[in-house]
């Protein structure tokens, strides 16, 4: 048997570790259009900070590719797949067969079209190459601005902060991580950032990114015009909008497309030979039953090992996943998981409660089951919510404990 898996992150990994479990003989090739060997794509930011050495960023032993006897393709993009004839083909002009393939391209930064924004020092940040070309512009004393409010864009000035920098970030909504919390989360979150020197313009745009010489770089950025008229000094600028599935290189395929690739309960395509998984493959939500990609880490390491279940010839159903994410800013814990932003005017019972400084419960409730919650400042017993959101779990007489702020263990039994 022939494997391909295009990806080398989460969900591929993931998934040739399925694979070699179930098939000890089958020839399995990854694709990778990065160099390095599988890392931590969730720890960028955190690598911003310059504590992180290399070899943490790695989610695999340096003998990994040899001990489960993969074919690793560094720097090896696919640029065409043509599933009729089971090949593929990459930018070198290579040509592969496959019996089964695996698309776990993730996704990419949307770059808005700013004039400037190809001068060096300005990055988005998602991959380690995109970490490490930011901290060649960094280091204490200089300028950061942060054009997003994001999860990662927040983390990255979260970690800039943390190495020394004057951090600004631009956010052209109202409050920071409008995609995961509400409006008082937010606030909380931003106010502990601001308090420790991160400055905030909302409802902001950068207009254009401006340059200046640099003896030995050429042009680099040296700031930032707003839409407001004002300027920003910038020794370095990183701009996170957004991310985009990586799914053009499917255009003429015959392979199903839209916000991402369609799956089935399978995680296959409507080429029964080939599979998606990660932040690219559109399946289904658990909560709302529609197509969504909720791209987080172990949501893709699931997928990746589900359908690498499926193509070693073990049908594993993968059920669906669950939108969560979770950080910590100076202390100040948050986490989100399910539909979180429900609100009363969509047909939901919502409860917030302020049980005390820098703590806040929502709970988002569709009759008798939670559906979605955000915590923030203590969150050690997030677990049980997440488990109660996942499962559905009715809850009876626990939901008037809830909305009194009990959460206990007993309630899983």
């Amino acid at each position: 048997m022939r494997y391909c898996i295009v990806g080398n992150s989460a969900a591929g990994v993931w998934a040739a570790e399925a694979i070699r479990a179930l098939d000890g003989n089958g020839r399995i090739d990854i694709f990778s259009e990065e160099n390095y060997p599988a890392y931590a794509r969730c720890l960028t930011s955190y690598y911003l900070t310059g504590t992180m050495k290399d070899e943490q960023m790695l989610i695999r032993p340096p003998d990994f590719y040899e001990t489960y006897d993969l074919h690793l393709h560094k720097g090896e993009k696919v640029v065409q797949v043509q599933p009729d004839r089971q090949e593929l083909y990459t930018r070198s002009e290579k040509r592969f067969a496959y019996d089964k393939l695996l698309l776990a391209t993730g996704a990419s930064p949307v770059l808005p079209e700013i004039p400037g924004r190809h001068l060096k020092g300005v990055f988005p940040l998602r991959t380690w190459a995109d970490a490490k070309g930011i901290l060649a512009y960094a280091g204490p004393g200089k300028r950061a601005v942060v054009v997003g409010g994001g999860f990662v864009s927040l983390k990255a000035a979260y970690a800039l902060l943390q190495a020394g920098l004057s951090v600004t970030c631009i956010i052209s909504s109202g409050s920071v991580l409008s995609q995961m919390l509400d409006r008082e989360a937010a606030a909380m979150v931003a106010g502990v950032l601001a308090a420790h020197g991160l400055e905030i313009k909302y409802r902001t745009d950068v207009a254009a990114v401006t340059g200046r010489m640099d003896s030995v770089r050429g042009e680099v950025v040296g700031g930032v015009q707003l839409n407001t008229g004002e300027e920003l000094p910038a020794d370095v600028l990183i701009i996170g909008k957004g991310v985009a599935p990586n799914v053009d290189f499917l255009a003429g395929s015959g392979i199903e497309t839209g916000q991402g690739i369609l799956v089935n309960e399978f995680l296959q395509t409507n080429y029964a030979d080939v599979y998606a998984a990660g932040d690219v493959a559109l399946g289904y939500d658990l909560i709302s039953g529609q197509r969504r990609i909720n791209a987080i880490w172990p949501n893709a390491a699931d997928q990746g090992t589900a359908a690498g279940k499926n193509m070693a010839g073990i049908p594993t159903v993968y059920s669906g996943s669950l939108g969560m994410n979770s950080a910590d800013f100076y202390g100040l814990s948050v986490i989100a998981a399910g539909w979180a932003k429900g609100e009363q005017d969509q047909g939901y019972e919502v409860v917030r409660l302020y049980p005390g400084k820098n703590l806040y419960r929502k709970f988002v409730f569709q009759d008798d089951h939670l559906v979605g919650y955000i915590l923030a400042g203590k969150t050690a017993q997030a677990g049980i919510l997440t488990a109660l959101v996942r499962e559905q779990i009715p809850l009876g007489k626990m939901k008037e404990e809830l909305k009194q702020g009990s959460i206990r263990p007993r309630f899983l039994w």
